[in-house]
């Protein structure tokens, strides 16, 4: 063992040289992939997950999509609480969804407030709503609140027409010509015709 203790070190001192040699035995090459997301060890992986402060982990997700979180993190943080952290953290789930703003919503919704919709089957509903959700609470504005949906989508369309059909009748009794006597009593009317036609039809 090479140490740089002094030739009147005491016992404990010596123990204490004796126990530090052995990080001589670790290979410094390794040290360098701690902090890398695509050359840490596995095993080591939530560690480092831990560090770059990842939202959101799941020990269960597949080795390359934990590398990738832990590759986006700082990345991330740059853009959290914005929409587009939203839309990442809900691609994650690997599901066709949808982020309506309160200003887009029909009619409109609640200044500041935003609805989630993932497109899943029906039994897949509460799985889907489970991973889902903490993802977007770690990735939204804290003050701002959002409504979360899971389902299936009917697509369907319906067609309407409207015809308008006006008619105007006026009626002009005859005149009496110079020279002539002739009694009328003069009838002036009018008739107004309005009809609406509203046809509905549904696709097949």
């Amino acid at each position: 063992m090479i140490d740089l203790l002094p030739s009147n070190a005491d016992v404990f001192e010596r123990e204490i040289a004796a126990l530090s040699a052995e990080l001589d035995a670790i290979d410094p090459a390794v040290i360098e992939t701690l902090w890398d997301a695509w050359r840490c060890p596995a095993a080591l992986l939530p560690w480092l997950a831990w560090a770059v402060s990842v939202d959101a982990w799941d020990d269960g997700w597949a080795e390359p999509v934990k590398r990738q979180a832990i590759a986006d993190s700082p990345d991330y943080h740059r853009i959290k609480g914005t929409v587009h952290a939203v839309t990442s953290a809900l691609s994650l789930a690997d599901r066709p969804f949808e982020l309506t703003e309160w200003g887009d919503q029909l009619p409109l919704g609640r200044r500041g407030t935003s609805r989630v919709f993932v497109e899943t089957t029906i039994d897949d509903v509460p799985r889907i709503l489970k991973a889902v959700r903490p993802l977007v609470m770690s990735a939204k504005p804290k003050s701002r609140p959002i409504v979360f949906g899971a389902g299936e989508l009917a697509i369907g369309s319906v067609v309407m027409g409207a015809g308008l059909l006006t008619e105007e009748l006026v009626t002009v009794e005859p005149y009496a010509l110079s020279g002539e006597t002739f009694e009328f009593t003069p009838v002036l009317a009018a008739g107004l015709f309005l009809e609406e036609l509203i046809t509905v039809e549904a696709l097949p």
